[in-house]
C-alpha cells in the first residue's frame, strides 16, 4: 500500500498484520491517595482519527500525559505496533513515534519559528559544529508549507498571532514524523479558515495511515472529523462508539452520566427598562463609532467573527484599551474609566478570553488568585497584613458556589483542569461584588458539563440583579443564554436581534456582511 504524497517526507512504518497500532490496557494512576485512572482501556487503529471526550477531572489529560511520557502509570500495559513499550519520559515517547500537540503553547517566544521547530535537533556544520542556519530555515520552510502557514521561518514567535503560534506547534509535531499524533484542543485559538486547513492536514495524515488522537470539547468537530470516539468519566472509560452510529445527545449522556434534557438554563424575562451601562460613540484603533446599551438584569450577547472587534470593545469598556472618543454611562451617570482599577471601583468585572495569561497568576495558589480583585479589602490598614480568616471564608464560598474541584485551596492554579481554572476566574470576579459582568468566550475549551454549570451561574447572577455582556463565537451559546444579541463586523455593530427572533443562520449571515 502506497504512502499519500502529503507524507512523501515521512516514513511511517506500520505493521500491516495488526488492526490496532496503539493499545493501552488496564491503565491505573493515582496521585497520593486519589485514584485518577481506574483501569482504562484504549486503542487506535492505523489510519484512524479517534476522538477522546470527557469532562474536566475525568482523567483524560492524565491518561494522555502517560502516553506522552509526562506521567508514569502505576500499572497497565502499552503496546505499539504489537510491541510492549515503557514510556518513562517525553524523550522515550518521541523515540516510540509519539507527538503531543498540547492545548497550552510550549514555544520560546523570543526565538525564531525554525529554532522552535528544531530546538533539540538543530542542524550543525563544519569542524566546530556551528548551527547551519540555511539548512535549518530550509527544513522549517518545508513543514510550514505543509501546514499552509505563509510566514518566514526566521520570524520571531512573539510576533505571531496565537493562531499562528498554534500552527507552529503543529508543524513542530509533524516534523518528528511520528506515527501517533495527539491533538489536544487544537482549534481553540484558530479561525474557521485555519481550522479547515488543520482538518485537511489531519485527513491527509489519516490517508498516510497515521494514528490520530483528537481531544476536543466541540461535538461538531468530533462528528466532522473522527471515525470513533472514546469517553472517559470519573477515571473510567465508559465506552467507545463509531461516530457514524451515535448522536450528540448520546455523547453528552456518556460524558455527564445522565441525560442533559435542558442544556441551557431557563432565562427569565427582563423586568427593567433602566440601563445598567451605556456606551456612546466609542472610537479607537479598532472600534468605529460604536454605541450600545445594557439593561439591568439583561444578558447581552455580542457575536462576530475573529477580528470583528468584540474583545476590543470589552477592553475599552473595562479601561484596558484607550479610547480616542466616546462616553460611558453607568446607571445613567457619566463615568470615566481609564484603568481596570477604575472599572473595579465602578463595579465592573471582566473575564478575559485568555484565562491563563491575563485571568490568572499560574504560579499562585487558588486562595491568592480568588482574592486578588479585592486585595484592598483583605489588607489590615497601616500594618499591611492580610486578613487570612476573611480570605479563607471567601475561598470557601467560591468552592461551594462554583463547584471548584481541587486538592485544596493551596493548590497552584496551573495544575487545575481548564474548566476549574475558568471557575476560579469566574468566582474571583463574583467575590468583587460587581453589578456588570463582561464575559469574553466564557466556555472556550470547557467540557459540556462545566459549560452547563457556567451558563447557570451567569443566569443566576443576572436574576440576582446584575447585568452581563457575553462575547462568544458560538452562535448556539449566544442564542441559548442571551436576551438580546448584537453582531459586530469590522469594528461596527451591524445587527441586533432579540433572542426569540435569532437563528444561527441570521447571526452568521450578519457577521459575514449579509443582510
Amino acid at each position: 500500500m502506497g504512502i499519500h504524497p502529503f507524507c512523501a517526507y515521512m516514513s511511517y512504518k506500520v505493521n500491516m498484520e495488526s488492526n490496532d497500532y496503539l493499545i493501552m490496557k488496564d491503565i491505573h494512576k493515582s496521585f497520593s491517595s486519589v485514584e485518577v485512572l481506574k483501569g482504562v482501556d484504549f486503542s487506535v487503529k492505523r489510519g484512524e482519527i479517534h476522538g477522546f471526550l470527557g469532562g474536566n477531572g475525568a482523567g483524560k489529560s492524565t491518561f494522555m500525559n502517560i502516553l506522552g511520557g509526562i506521567y508514569s502509570k502505576d500499572s497497565g500495559d502499552i503496546y505499539i505496533n504489537n510491541k510492549k513499550v515503557e514510556i518513562a519520559n517525553p524523550m522515550r515517547a518521541t523515540q516510540n513515534g509519539i507527538s503531543f500537540i498540547h492545548q497550552e503553547l510550549k514555544l520560546f517566544s523570543m526565538r525564531s519559528i525554525a529554532d522552535n521547530i528544531f530546538i533539540s535537533r538543530l542542524p550543525l556544520k563544519g569542524p566546530f559544529k556551528l548551527i547551519d542556519e540555511v539548512e535549518k530555515n530550509k527544513m522549517a520552510k518545508k513543514w510550514l508549507d505543509m501546514i499552509e502557514l505563509d510566514v518566514s521561518p526566521k520570524t520571531i514567535v512573539e510576533r505571531l498571532s496565537i493562531a499562528e503560534q498554534q500552527m507552529v506547534e503543529i508543524a513542530k509535531a509533524l516534523s518528528y514524523e511520528s506515527q501517533i499524533i495527539i491533538f489536544d484542543e487544537p482549534t481553540s485559538s484558530l479561525t474557521k479558515k485555519e481550522t479547515q486547513t488543520l482538518f485537511r492536514i489531519i485527513r491527509k495524515l489519516k490517508e498516510a495511515r497515521a494514528c490520530i488522537i483528537y481531544i476536543s470539547h466541540k461535538f461538531e468537530e468530533i462528528f466532522e472529523l473522527c471515525d470513533r470516539v472514546t469517553v472517559l468519566r470519573d477515571g473510567k472509560d465508559v465506552g467507545t462508539v463509531n461516530v457514524s452510529e451515535t448522536t450528540t445527545d448520546e455523547l453528552v449522556s456518556m460524558v455527564i452520566g445522565e441525560r442533559l434534557d435542558q442544556y441551557f438554563p431557563t432565562v427569565p424575562p427582563l423586568t427593567s427598562e433602566e440601563n445598567a451601562l451605556e456606551a456612546k460613540n466609542f472610537v479607537n484603533y479598532k472600534l468605529n463609532d460604536i454605541s450600545f446599551s445594557l439593561k439591568k438584569g439583561e444578558i447581552l450577547g455580542i457575536f462576530g467573527l475573529v477580528g470583528a472587534g468584540r474583545s476590543e470593545l470589552a477592553r475599552a469598556v473595562f479601561g484596558l484599551d484607550h479610547l480616542v472618543s466616546g462616553e460611558l454611562f453607568i446607571n445613567g451617570k457619566k463615568t470615566v474609566i481609564k484603568s481596570p482599577q477604575a472599572a473595579i471601583r465602578a463595579r465592573l468585572s471582566f473575564l478575559t478570553e485568555d484565562r491563563r495569561s491575563e485571568g490568572l497568576v499560574l504560579s499562585m495558589d487558588i486562595n491568592s488568585n480568588l482574592n486578588l480583585p479585592i486585595i484592598n479589602k483583605t489588607i489590615i490598614p497601616i500594618i499591611g497584613l492580610l486578613k487570612q480568616r476573611q480570605m479563607k471564608a471567601n475561598t470557601t464560598e467560591a468552592f461551594s458556589q462554583f463547584h471548584i474541584i481541587a486538592r485544596d485551596a493551596k493548590q497552584r492554579v496551573k495544575f487545575l483542569s481548564g474548566g476549574n481554572q475558568q471557575k476560579v476566574v469566574l468566582s474571583k470576579w463574583f467575590l468583587s461584588s460587581p453589578k456588570v459582568f463582561i464575559f469574553d468566550e466564557p466556555t472556550r475549551g470547557i467540557d459540556v458539563k462545566t459549560k452547563a454549570e457556567i451558563y447557570e451561574q451567569i443566569v443566576n447572577m443576572t436574576s440576582a440583579g446584575c447585568s452581563a455582556i457575553v462575547i462568544s463565537s458560538e452562535a448556539p451559546e449566544i442564542i441559548g443564554i442571551c436576551h438580546r444579541i448584537l453582531v459586530m463586523k469590522g469594528g461596527r455593530i451591524v445587527g441586533e436581534y432579540l433572542r426569540e427572533n435569532a437563528t444561527e443562520e441570521k447571526l452568521i449571515k450578519s457577521a459575514m456582511g449579509g443582510e
